[in-house]
């Protein structure tokens, strides 16, 4: 991305217009700097855009801008939906998949196999507990935790996942500029530095104003391949985000409390809407019927070589026969047969009944 696209990206995302908004211009016009140098009648044109967005868009039209320091030196990034970084699960499971993110850190391939985490600001010492007794094996399965990075329940699962050597990802409501909150600036650059990622939406300097959070949300739900909730009271965020999870087709899960907890109660009400109850981190596996091999059992790797990686890239968890990888992978079934059973001796891959394969973790 050339630096005038970037300030062009850097002004509409200051605008603060929803996902499906931004995307809309984005698709009208081309490019970010089309759309601030179109004229007011062609922005008329876009369904759903107000007099007062195009006067905005207007208004940023001739302004100067000066990228942030962090920007400027490449340690935060601002990836689109175009890009291969840019997760998956977002683009696929979203009506409104954000047109672009701000990324600081890194977003891996693996990252698409993930459980969000969620719950409570004031979590009881069980449910911390809970919370790294559950992220401990999902790290260990080779699973990424995603979360909010909010205080409580979020601190504890991002935390937990670093001392365990796993991959985490913190999507903030707010902007890069402005991290909330203040409290975890040392956990988000924790983060950042291991090899995971913080990431926003928003414009680089979004305020943590109120309504960015339930919007926010919906990131968490639709990356995870599940969302587990612990700790929740009934009216809450992490209630929000299951929610959307359950609508989006994601598989819901709920820890049981205390039934004298409030906190635990909306934890309970999803459980009787029909989220699993889980005990622990296994029973999450076992539903989501993810392999993963014992860590004293994995040999060390060496470098994969490119078509191995297109072919890991479209192994996933559900069973996937020859013919399908290899359409997948656009590649001949007889070479799909030989690099698969290279994956396999690499611990990577396993053969399933009826001559399928699913992805180890």
């Amino acid at each position: 991305m050339n630096r005038e696209e970037l300030i062009a990206w850097y002004k509409l995302m200051s605008l603060d217009f929803s996902a499906g908004k931004l995307g809309a211009l984005i698709e009208a016009f081309g490019s970010p700097e089309a759309v601030l140098e179109a004229s007011s009648e062609d922005l008329r044109t876009v369904p759903n855009l107000r007099e007062a967005d195009i006067v905005a868009i207007e208004r940023l039209r001739n302004e100067p801008a000066k990228l942030p320091r962090a920007v400027e030196e490449g340690i935060v990034r601002l990836i689109t939906q175009g890009e291969g970084e840019y997760p998956p699960p977002l683009r696929e499971q979203l009506e409104d998949p954000p047109p672009a993110l701000w990324v600081w850190g890194e977003i891996a391939e693996r990252d698409r196999f993930a459980v969000s985490i969620v719950g409570t600001r004031r979590p009881t010492s069980y449910g911390r507990m809970v919370t790294e007794r559950f992220v401990r094996d999902l790290c260990e399965a080779g699973l990424t935790i995603i979360s909010g990075g909010a205080e409580g329940i979020d601190t504890v699962a991002h935390q937990t996942a670093l001392e365990h050597g796993g991959r985490t990802v913190a999507i903030l409501g707010s902007g890069l500029g402005k991290l909330y909150p203040p409290s975890n600036r040392r956990l988000f650059q924790q983060i950042a530095e291991s090899g995971g990622a913080v990431i926003s939406e928003y414009g680089y300097y979004a305020s943590p104003d109120a309504w960015r959070f339930p919007n926010r949300n919906r990131l968490i739900a639709g990356w995870g391949l599940a969302t587990v909730v612990i700790e929740a009271p009934e009216a809450s965020g992490a209630i929000i985000t299951a929610r959307i999870a359950g609508e989006l087709g994601r598989e819901v899960f709920a820890v049981p409390g205390s039934i004298d907890n409030p906190a635990s109660k909306g934890c309970h009400a999803l459980i009787k809407d029909g989220a699993g109850l889980v005990e622990s981190g296994h029973d999450i596996l076992d539903a989501l019927r993810i392999h993963s091999e014992p860590k004293e059992r994995t040999p060390n790797l060496p470098l994969l070589t490119e078509v191995q990686e297109r072919l890991l890239s479209v192994l996933n968890l559900q069973p996937q026969h020859l013919d399908q990888l290899a359409r997948l992978a656009d590649m001949p079934i007889h070479q799909v047969q030989v690099e698969l059973t290279t994956l396999e001796m690499l611990g990577l891959a396993r053969r399933m009944p009826g001559g399928t394969f699913v992805r180890v973790l």
